[in-house]
């Protein structure tokens, strides 16, 4: 991966990824700098929020540091350029300032374009736990080592929003019974624990120190075997459901990305919003097969 930092005449741009958790629905390109953030969650539209200063504002927020004010102030993308708000949430007298920010900010967007998908760094992730063999489970959430701890954390493992889903992530059929299954699994005691994932995969628990050997942890970022043939297909299935997600991950060997690449079938239609981030495409002709599915389906 290119280095995650550099420096322009509008000061230093950071750029990095964090996965989109609980539910998984793929990952977010960030791009930091002095002006305020671009965000893409496919790799082609970009929301841009402006930094406005330290005076507390209803339309905005940031997760990285609570003493910093964002505007969502306009979207970019390469076919469409970049399309303002045509008010401003600040005073009157603010808002050729944070245009001009803005500007700044969709420049940022158009430099780094060529280099997606930027490097994963939420290395720090919530896992919850088997209630009976004690093993990681299910991906809960995730972070940046150096973002601010957030005061609420999720409790159960979730595996659709929304009544119908998202266009990225439509509902999986049985989500409510998977759900219910991962419950069950991990027990009435909630077992869930902050883990700093370290560069081979192994992960180093939080306060404890324990050390979990990295083929403890799902691949998939949820446990694939099953005590019984019903939990076992209707995870399997999941898999099957969500993989044009999936296949954005970073760390999947060749062969586990060719069997999630031979899924994409099943739920084609949200490849669109995901296959401009893959860091790797084993075969080419799998991904293509789907995108040509993914049109038929929408315009059927």
């Amino acid at each position: 991966m290119i280095d995650s930092q550099s420096k322009t005449e509008n000061g230093t741009v950071r750029t990095y990824a964090i996965r989109r958790l609980n539910p998984f629905r793929g990952v977010m390109q960030v791009i930091e700098a002095e002006q305020g953030r671009a965000l893409s969650c496919n790799g082609i539209v970009w929301e841009i929020l402006v930094r406005a200063g330290q005076s507390p504002v209803q339309d905005c927020s940031d997760q990285g540091n609570q003493r910093k004010i964002y505007y969502r102030f306009g979207m970019w993308s390469m076919s469409d350029g970049l399309l303002q708000r045509s008010n401003s949430p600040a005073e009157d007298q603010d808002y050729f300032d944070l245009a001009k920010k803005c500007e700044a900010l969709a420049a940022h967007a158009r430099a780094n374009q060529q280099r997606l998908p930027f490097k994963l760094e939420d290395n720090r992730e919530l896992w919850l736990f088997d209630g009976d063999n004690q093993k990681p489970l299910a991906l809960l959430a995730s972070s940046r080592p150096t973002a601010i701890v957030s005061t609420s954390e999720p409790d159960d493992w979730s595996c659709c929003i929304g009544t119908n889903g998202s266009p990225s992530q439509r509902r999986f059929p049985q989500s409510q019974k998977l759900a219910m299954q991962v419950r069950q699994r991990a027990g009435l005691n909630i077992d869930k624990r902050w883990i700093r994932r370290m560069g081979g995969g192994d992960g180093v628990v939080e306060i404890e120190g324990e050390v979990i050997a990295g083929n403890q942890f799902p691949t998939l970022l949820l446990e694939e075997g099953w005590a019984n043939d019903e939990e076992q297909q209707r995870a399997c299935d999941y898999i099957k459901w969500i993989s044009p997600s999936l296949l954005t991950l970073q760390h999947l060997d060749k062969r586990t990305r060719l069997r999630v690449e031979n899924y994409l079938h099943v739920q084609a239609i949200s490849i669109e919003h995901h296959w401009h981030l893959y860091p790797e495409i084993i075969n080419d002709k799998l991904v293509k097969a789907a995108r040509v599915q993914s049109r038929i389906e929408r315009c059927g």
